[in-house]
Protein backbone atom coordinates (compact mmCIF):
# COMPACT_ATOMS: atom_id res chain seq x y z
CA UNK A 1 0.00 0.00 0.00
CA UNK A 2 0.77 3.71 -1.23
CA UNK A 3 1.14 6.22 1.80
CA UNK A 4 2.15 9.52 1.62
CA UNK A 5 4.87 11.10 4.12
CA UNK A 6 2.31 12.73 5.97
CA UNK A 7 -0.02 9.61 6.54
CA UNK A 8 3.50 8.04 7.74
CA UNK A 9 4.21 10.64 10.51
CA UNK A 10 0.32 10.06 11.54
CA UNK A 11 0.59 5.97 11.77
CA UNK A 12 3.80 6.03 13.35
CA UNK A 13 2.37 8.70 15.69
CA UNK A 14 -0.83 6.48 16.30
CA UNK A 15 1.26 3.38 16.45
CA UNK A 16 3.76 4.71 19.07
CA UNK A 17 1.09 6.40 21.26
CA UNK A 18 -0.91 2.95 21.12
CA UNK A 19 2.55 1.23 22.58
CA UNK A 20 2.48 4.37 25.62
CA UNK A 21 -1.30 5.04 26.62
CA UNK A 22 -4.56 2.47 26.54
CA UNK A 23 -6.51 4.76 24.75
CA UNK A 24 -5.58 7.61 22.51
CA UNK A 25 -7.65 10.67 21.17
CA UNK A 26 -7.34 13.04 18.13
CA UNK A 27 -5.73 15.54 20.93
CA UNK A 28 -3.10 13.47 21.60
CA UNK A 29 -1.97 12.79 17.99
CA UNK A 30 -2.39 16.51 17.23
CA UNK A 31 -0.27 17.45 20.65
CA UNK A 32 2.37 14.63 19.17
CA UNK A 33 2.94 16.05 15.76
CA UNK A 34 2.26 19.66 16.34
CA UNK A 35 -1.08 20.14 14.32
CA UNK A 36 -4.35 21.13 14.58
CA UNK A 37 -7.37 18.66 15.76
CA UNK A 38 -8.87 19.96 12.27
CA UNK A 39 -6.23 18.30 10.63
CA UNK A 40 -5.84 15.02 12.80
CA UNK A 41 -9.74 14.76 11.73
CA UNK A 42 -9.30 15.28 8.76
CA UNK A 43 -6.62 12.66 8.15
CA UNK A 44 -8.56 9.70 10.45
CA UNK A 45 -11.02 10.36 7.92
CA UNK A 46 -8.65 9.57 5.33
CA UNK A 47 -7.37 6.65 6.97
CA UNK A 48 -10.48 5.37 7.92
CA UNK A 49 -11.09 5.14 3.96
CA UNK A 50 -7.82 3.60 3.80
CA UNK A 51 -9.17 0.78 6.19
CA UNK A 52 -5.95 1.58 8.93
CA UNK A 53 -7.90 3.07 11.89
CA UNK A 54 -11.54 1.78 13.20
CA UNK A 55 -14.54 4.47 12.13
CA UNK A 56 -15.59 5.62 15.50
CA UNK A 57 -11.86 7.61 16.38
CA UNK A 58 -14.14 10.77 17.86
CA UNK A 59 -14.23 7.73 20.94
CA UNK A 60 -10.61 6.70 20.60
CA UNK A 61 -7.81 6.29 17.91
CA UNK A 62 -7.39 2.53 17.49
CA UNK A 63 -5.75 0.90 14.57
CA UNK A 64 -7.37 -1.58 12.33
CA UNK A 65 -5.42 -4.87 12.09
CA UNK A 66 -4.32 -3.74 8.54
CA UNK A 67 -3.22 -1.09 10.23
CA UNK A 68 -1.33 -2.32 13.11
CA UNK A 69 0.17 -4.76 10.47
CA UNK A 70 1.87 -1.47 8.21
CA UNK A 71 2.07 0.46 11.39
CA UNK A 72 4.96 -2.12 12.43
CA UNK A 73 5.96 -2.54 8.98
CA UNK A 74 6.77 1.15 9.13
CA UNK A 75 7.81 1.59 12.32
CA UNK A 76 10.78 -0.55 11.56
CA UNK A 77 11.61 0.19 8.26
CA UNK A 78 11.69 4.38 9.73
CA UNK A 79 13.94 2.80 12.76
CA UNK A 80 16.64 1.51 9.86
CA UNK A 81 16.22 4.38 7.45
CA UNK A 82 16.51 7.47 10.45
CA UNK A 83 19.49 5.74 11.50
CA UNK A 84 20.81 5.52 7.88
CA UNK A 85 20.76 9.02 7.96
CA UNK A 86 21.89 9.64 10.89
CA UNK A 87 25.05 7.62 11.46
CA UNK A 88 25.91 7.38 7.73
CA UNK A 89 24.98 10.38 6.62
CA UNK A 90 25.40 12.17 9.99
CA UNK A 91 22.06 14.68 9.34
CA UNK A 92 20.45 16.15 12.37
CA UNK A 93 17.65 14.36 14.15
CA UNK A 94 15.18 16.89 12.83
CA UNK A 95 16.76 16.56 9.25
CA UNK A 96 16.90 12.36 9.61
CA UNK A 97 13.70 12.42 10.85
CA UNK A 98 11.89 14.25 7.50
CA UNK A 99 14.24 12.77 4.94
CA UNK A 100 13.22 9.15 6.66
CA UNK A 101 9.52 10.32 5.65
CA UNK A 102 10.17 11.36 2.36
CA UNK A 103 12.69 8.25 1.26
CA UNK A 104 9.67 6.05 2.76
CA UNK A 105 6.70 7.13 1.02
CA UNK A 106 9.06 7.94 -2.58
CA UNK A 107 11.13 4.92 -2.51
CA UNK A 108 9.94 1.59 -4.07
CA UNK A 109 9.46 -0.87 -1.05
CA UNK A 110 12.16 -3.09 -2.60
CA UNK A 111 14.65 -0.30 -2.22
CA UNK A 112 13.65 0.30 1.32
CA UNK A 113 14.16 -3.17 1.57
CA UNK A 114 17.25 -3.37 0.91
CA UNK A 115 18.44 0.09 2.85
CA UNK A 116 16.82 -1.89 6.39
CA UNK A 117 19.05 -4.91 4.85
CA UNK A 118 22.45 -2.92 4.69
CA UNK A 119 21.96 -0.68 7.66
CA UNK A 120 20.93 -3.97 9.84
CA UNK A 121 24.16 -6.04 9.08
CA UNK A 122 25.90 -2.82 9.72
CA UNK A 123 24.29 -2.17 13.20
CA UNK A 124 25.13 -5.75 13.69
CA UNK A 125 29.24 -5.71 12.72
CA UNK A 126 29.01 -2.66 14.98
CA UNK A 127 27.52 -4.20 18.04
CA UNK A 128 30.58 -7.55 17.09
CA UNK A 129 33.39 -4.69 17.05
CA UNK A 130 32.29 -3.07 20.53
CA UNK A 131 32.39 -6.61 22.25
CA UNK A 132 35.59 -7.54 20.99
CA UNK A 133 36.78 -4.00 22.68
Amino acid sequence: MDICAGQYRYLLSIYRLTREKQRIRCVDIANDLGVTRPSVSKMMKCMVRMELVEPDYCEAVRLTAHGRELAERCHSDYDMVYAFFRRMLRLTPTEAKEHAFQFLSTYPQTTVRKLSEVMTRSLEATKKKQGKS
